[in-house]
């Protein structure tokens, strides 16, 4: 198979991941009817995907490296069909969370498995291409599951919504048979040591911590905006899907080929961080207490522009540090477990806000939290020329 087609595979399988994200926008207003959920309690459901990795990514990317990354995305898709069947099937609020959480576990063996399988092609130039890719993997994923399930959801059931967002991993999975299987260099370290030698590392902390902040506020942010462009511009939740969706993919895609460019200019990527992101926290306050069109179109543009500069940054500077002799599976699942961490925690501490505050609350939350990775991003590493490559 050719590798730009494993790229292919690989990113849809991304694509499918974050989908599951992207679909509880559009069925909030169904799901809360139907469940009787606060948005505290939504927001608790939005933010579980996240959980097995909140608990333990870091482990997982070293028993994937260990298992075997194709094992380890396989058991990714079936767990992520069965989260979802027992999420579309459920009767009681429990079960909407229990179901959330085994398609967690599918969640994080893929965006543990996929970019480490891209990190160990033997091209250096179709690496470093396909990790710029995955980095739009989450957005533009979000963005497809608003669209999908906002179309479906207008027409049909939201149980219905969680099954077509779902569908392409069945065709996917057959395809990970047909891929040469990947050369995992540390495939041999035992988990102590592998969980050990990324926590060690202060550039991977830093990048782990900023891209930690960065995506807890950006799941709260998706996981609410269609309901709040709802609100606040008095447009349907479908239309309100369409915009949130169409700018998603055109702004992420600019943002993370632009950081590429840059970071093949030899940029350092703390400089775009430490840039983008007050500009993010600016963009997503306005947006959440803008009433007026012009302007929440204007800042959801650059809300999604410097969206995929963070994001790509972050994912184009671990290659770099793995290079210290760190296991890049391990240090996937160091970005996933830290920012898994912060997408359990936010939704439902902006869900309290909002309940509490409305939309301004939310606005306040997100804001602070894109600051705050920010000011970690701020502080110079010790090691500064590994983040600063």
């Amino acid at each position: 198979m050719p590798p730009i087609t494993a790229v292919i595979i690989l990113y849809g399988l991304g694509l499918t991941a974050s989908m599951q994200v992207g679909l509880i926008g559009p069925i909030a207003p169904d799901l809360r009817a139907s469940f009787g959920l606060s948005q505290a309690e939504f927001g608790l459901v939005a933010s579980l995907i996240t959980a097995a990795g909140a608990l333990c990514a870091i482990p997982a990317g070293v028993w994937a490296a260990r298992a075997g990354l194709r094992r380890s995305l396989v058991l990714g898709c079936i767990m992520m069909i069965a989260g979802a069947l027992i999420f579309a099937t459920a009767s009681i609020t429990s079960l909407l969370y229990l179901g959330r959480v085994v398609t967690s576990i599918g969640y994080l063996l893929i965006v543990v498995g996929a970019p480490s399988w891209m990190a160990a092609f033997k091209n250096p130039k179709l690496v470093a291409m396909a990790m710029s890719i995955w980095g739009t993997f989450i957005p533009v994923g979000i963005a497809l599951g608003n669209w999908v399930s906002a179309a479906v959801v207008t027409w049909m059931d939201w149980r219905i919504a969680v099954g077509a967002c779902t569908l392409p991993v069945l065709v996917l999975l057959p395809l990970l048979a047909l891929m040469e299987k990947p050369e995992v260099g540390s495939a041999r370290r035992s988990l102590l040591v592998g969980v050990v030698g990324v926590l060690q590392s202060r550039a991977a902390l830093q990048v782990a911590l900023t891209f930690a902040a960065f995506a807890g506020a950006t799941s709260a942010a998706l996981a609410f905006m269609p309901a709040m462009l709802a609100d606040n511009l008095d447009i349907g939740i479908a239309l309100s899907a369409a915009i949130i969706g169409t700018t998603a993919i055109a702004g992420n895609v600019v943002g993370s080929i632009a950081a590429g460019a840059v970071l093949g200019r030899e940029v350092p990527g703390r400089s775009i961080l430490v840039l983008f992101l007050p500009v993010m926290a600016i963009a997503i306050s306005a947006l959440f207490v803008s009433t007026s069109v012009p302007v929440s179109i204007a800042s959801l543009i650059v809300f999604n522009i410097c969206q995929g500069m963070v994001a790509g940054t972050c994912f184009a500077l671990l290659p770099r540090i793995a290079k210290e002799g760190l296991s890049m599976p391990a240090l996937q699942g160091m970005l996933a477990q830290f920012a898994e961490i912060f997408v359990v925690i936010v939704p439902p501490f902006a869900g309290m806000m909002i309940d509490q505050n409305g939309w301004v609350g939310a606005a306040i939350v997100l804001g602070g939290f894109y600051f705050a990775g920010f000011l970690i991003t701020l502080r110079k590493p010790a090691a500064p020329a590994s983040i600063r490559r």
